[in-house]
């Protein structure tokens, strides 16, 4: 133990030695879960003559009365300690970790993480950042955030409180064995082998130091059952709840937060075991031990009403369920007290912003439920409709308090649920409804929300920076921290080793700590750069019908997997209808069938495929329309719509005489129709001019073809510029390397185009890339999607005449993240992007003909000249096929 008390060793100098020993006693009692004798002993010297001593006993006190659920007499304690503002900072540090695990167990997730950002800083301050007494508000951080959903800025924070441990302790020392378990808990669901590995871990430790019948032993067999229940072996699952449970019923004879917690978890897994019967004895069992050790509001008790509220769902007992939906909401939220189920919270004081969202969307899912199985009232539509527009609001609300861009990602899972269900409600609201008009567009507005969010935000804060006149060196800061950012988490999506992990997490933890500190300074600084970061409204019908000539139709798609359900909005300059189909069984074969068949040249499943989905996708459009902006969604952005046939062909023989979508209109693409809109708010591009750049060869490393025919395809298109005067950069070879394209000189061209190879990777999109030439170890010559975030562009178009780079992860509430989403954030009005890998001659002559049309007809509009293009190299029969054309798409408007 000598280790674990050298932290307070300077701070106890002038302490005799027996105040020194009870200090140590009670650290080692709270060690072991023995906070009944920890108190005792710490009672013992509360009426100590020295401050410093007094202090400290009343920080251990507080942390004792916290972990037994004591929490009105801990926070009692620890607002007098936080008066005393003459102590040294790293005493105040150990004082606002004790506050932060008090806000934690209250469930005031905000409150902790602003006590303990705090406390982090009087660490710093002091010099103690890599103590254990940082380590411990760390470690509470990174529950903060796993409690609020924000698992990667979780997993951070809990590694580096690790790392901490494991350079000051012994490998099987209890503060080891708390981290595994804590790292357990965001592994949960997500890696369930892992998150077993960290809590058998844990397990082994505690076995160890206290044999069989612990607390410690309490806590890592819960966590066991959690990954057990994962896995569906219920047994299992239940055998660990209830060794977990005799523990603590041995530890508590009061009523307990811990004894609740395993009663909750047994009825969760009784229910996933079919028996709602059981799992409705044990909620009602851990809701009374709630209520006795909270009083009524904590968002502990929150969750299990809704659990109860679901029970009562499912057994369409609507009434009683919204009854205790209500009275979640009113245990979740601090100034909200009402039973009327009419009645909403205001979005100000919540204690669990994720658990009061599911808390309003089960609400609003009873309502509808009611609605269709019992009421058929119309107030039930709107008061769903109502109580989503507030989930929404919600969501916007936790986007904004979260700074990693993976959790906000993250958040669009429960997010999409909630924009499914508002456009399904909307849509049958409209159906009934007398005006359905304002209805009918409410489904969109819920449509839209669900595209590309986080993505609209981010470019909404860039635009904020120059807006609110934030000075260049500033932004310099940013952008150097930002790069270091991507960097790291380009390197630890690499699976590096044990070692380099290590110090990539310490690093990647520092520069997070970092970014989020200068962000805070900019909104206390420049409050014009707050006021305008989140000002990302979503556009209304009428907005964006006067953006659309009469010759343009916008197609938005929405899909509502949980019901099987396709929702088509329709808008023309003139009109505008929504149109829902039932998805047919088979919808995702024919998308994959598709995809095959075009890049394998399978005519005849080509053709029956293309057509079925066209008949699926595209609606009735106006005569007079020519030009489509698709807003595809989910799955539906890796299908290259113009290649869908509008006839049906039996036997088809030739590619030359199919009837393609291509031949009746152009096709353009954008990720949401916000993000259509702020693009168009953007200031015109300088006057022409094009940077060329084709690696053509690459190091044997990387395993890459040689792409002879890009150094012609460049130079076509440099001299096709020349010769209308139009100022053209090449680089070639040796010449186009990732350090040219890094440069500030980017930004001064209108037009980019590079010709190399790409590639997406699925699983983990930082490490998507383009392949460019290295210059030195700085620069391996990969181009990361990281990187391009933070690349300066100010083009009108960006073409990557390369292979996969139009794919990318699909993310609930994002579409897919790849390339084309970094290049768009990089300040890209338009870019082209190819779907699957082509030969390079078909793609340069492709690429060659798009210019010259381009510089014939300047006017004629991007889209349009791809068209041309296509239609261009369908001529040449070796050509005609759609896997040479249908894989290059123009996203942009």
């Amino acid at each position: 133990m000598k280790k674990y008390f050298l932290f307070i060793a300077v701070l106890l100098c002038s302490i005799r030695s027996s105040a020194q020993q009870v200090i140590a006693t009670a650290d080692s009692l709270l060690l072991n879960a023995a906070y009944d004798k920890a108190l005792a002993v710490l009672d013992q010297r509360r009426n100590a003559s020295d401050p410093v001593l007094i202090y400290l006993v009343d920080n251990k006190k507080a942390e004792a009365l916290t972990r037994l659920g004591k929490l009105e007499e801990a926070e009692k304690i620890l607002k007098n300690l936080t008066t005393e503002n003459t102590r040294p900072l790293f005493l105040q540090g150990v004082t606002r970790t004790n506050l932060g695990l008090l806000y934690l167990n209250q469930g005031r997730n905000d409150l902790a993480l602003e006590a303990l950002q705090q406390a982090l800083e009087y660490f710093e301050k002091e010099n103690k950042a890599k103590s254990l007494e940082a380590a411990q508000a760390i470690t509470y951080l990174g529950l903060v955030y796993n409690s609020t959903g924000k698992s990667a800025q979780a997993e951070e924070q809990l590694l580096m409180a690790l790392s901490i441990r494991q350079n000051l302790l012994k490998p099987d020392h209890e503060l080891i064995a708390a981290s595994y378990n804590d790292l357990g808990l965001v592994y949960l669901g997500v890696d369930n082998d892992k998150a077993l590995d960290y809590y058998e871990k844990a397990l082994a430790i505690y076995e160890k130091l206290h044999g069989r019948e612990h607390p410690k032993i309490a806590i890592a067999s819960t966590n066991i059952g959690f990954v057990y229940r994962d896995l569906e072996l219920y047994g299992d699952a239940v055998n660990n709840f209830e060794t977990a449970l005799k523990i603590w019923e041995k530890v508590y004879t009061q009523p307990h937060p811990a004894k609740a917690f395993v009663l909750f978890n047994l009825g969760e897994t009784y229910l996933k075991m079919g028996d709602s019967k059981a799992a409705r004895g044990y909620y009602d069992r851990a809701l009374t031990l709630y209520r006795s050790s909270y009083g009524e509001k904590h968002p502990d008790i929150s969750r299990v009403l809704n659990a109860i509220g679901n029970l009562e769902t499912t057994a369409r007992l609507f009434d009683d369920a919204l009854q205790h939906y209500q009275q979640a909401l009113v245990a979740n939220v601090h100034s909200f007290n009402s039973a009327d189920e009419t009645a909403n919270p205001g979005l100000q004081d919540f204690y669990h912003g994720n658990v009061l969202l599911y808390s309003l969307l089960l609400k609003a899912q009873a309502l509808e439920a009611r609605h269709f199985g019992k009421s058929l009232k119309f107030s039930d539509l709107t008061l769903g409709l109502n109580t989503l527009q507030r989930c929404d609001t919600l969501i916007d609300k936790l986007r904004q308090q979260s700074t990693n861009e993976s959790d906000k990602i993250s958040l669009g899972v429960i997010a999409s649920e909630v924009y499914a269900d508002g456009v399904r409600m909307a849509h049958e609201a409209a159906a009934v409804a007398l005006r359905k008009k304002p209805y009918l567009e409410l489904a969109f507005y819920f449509a839209e929300k669900s595209k590309s969010a986080v993505l609209l935000e981010a470019i909404s804060e860039s635009e904020a920076k120059s807006f609110a006149g934030i000075p260049t060196p500033l932004l310099e800061e940013e952008k150097s921290l930002k790069s270091a950012i991507a960097l790291t988490a380009q390197k630890l999506a690499q699976k590096p080793s044990a070692e380099e992990e290590k110090y990539l997490r310490e690093t990647s933890f520092n520069l997070n700590r970092s970014y989020a500190a200068f962000v805070k300074k900019l909104e206390s600084e420049f409050p014009g750069y707050f006021n305008l970061k989140f000002n990302a409204a979503s556009p209304s019908i009428e907005q964006l019908q006067q953006r659309l000539d009469r010759h343009t139709a916008l197609l938005s798609y929405f899909i509502d997997d949980k019901n099987n359900k396709l929702y088509i909005f329709l808008i023309t300059s003139r009109s505008y209808k929504v149109i829902d189909h039932t998805l047919p069984a088979e919808f995702d074969k024919y998308i994959t069938g598709l995809r095959n068949a075009l890049y394998f040249n399978v005519i005849g499943a080509y053709a029956s495929t293309a057509r079925k989905l066209e008949k699926l996708l595209i609606p009735g459009i106006p005569g007079s329309i020519k030009d489509l902006v698709v807003l595809p969604t989910g799955r539906l952005s890796i299908v290259p719509f113009e290649a869908l046939l509008t006839g049906t062909v039996n036997e088809p023989k030739n590619y030359q005489t199919l009837p393609y979508l291509l031949n009746r209109y152009t096709v353009r693409y954008e990720f949401s129709a916000g993000l259509l809109l702020q693009k168009s708010k953007q200031a015109e591009a300088k006057a022409p001019s094009i940077f060329l750049c084709a690696p053509i060869s690459f190091p044997a490393k990387d395993n890459l073809s040689e792409l002879p025919a890009t150094e012609s395809e460049v130079k076509e298109i440099a001299q096709l510029f020349a010769s209308k005067k139009i100022g053209n950069t090449l680089f070639t070879g040796q010449q186009a390397t990732e350090h040219l394209v890094k440069s500030s000189g980017l930004k001064n061209y209108s037009l980019l185009h590079f010709a190399t190879h790409g590639v997406v990777d699925e699983n983990a999109p930082e490490l998507s890339r383009i392949f460019l030439q290295s210059t030195s170890d700085a620069e391996d010559g990969h181009l990361f999607a990281g990187e391009i975030y933070n690349l300066e562009m100010d083009a009108n178009l960006v073409t990557l005449s390369a292979c996969e780079t139009g794919l990318g992860k699909i993310s609930k509430g994002e579409g897919v993240i790849g390339l084309s989403r970094a290049l768009v954030y990089a300040g890209a009005r338009n870019i082209i992007v190819s779907f699957w890998s082509v030969a390079d001659e078909s793609t340069s002559a492709l690429m060659k003909t798009f210019y010259e049309r381009m510089l014939a007809a300047p006017s004629a509009g991007y889209s349009n000249t791809l068209r041309e293009a296509k239609l261009t190299l369908m001529k040449n029969e070796t050509y005609a096929a759609p896997y040479y054309w249908a894989p290059f798409i123009l996203i942009g408007f």
